[in-house]
């Protein structure tokens, strides 16, 4: 489930909301089976790099 909610911007996020391991809202930690994938990002510093925001689902829900 993929939403088109802004995203905090990755300059604003930790290694572990970058990663895709905590929630890019709230930074709780994510369950491999409910996470909620918003999709591969290319960073806007570096647009070689990606980035993989995930989000918890009561997050992605107040968001879609």
């Amino acid at each position: 489930m993929a939403t088109t909610q802004e995203l905090p911007k990755p300059t604003a996020l930790g290694e572990r909301q970058l990663r895709g391991t905590e929630c890019v809202w709230c930074a709780g930690c994510l369950d491999t089976a409910t996470a909620v994938d918003l999709g591969v990002r290319p960073d806007p510093q570096c647009p070689w790099a990606s980035w993989f925001p995930r989000a918890c689902p009561a997050c992605a829900a107040g968001r879609s």
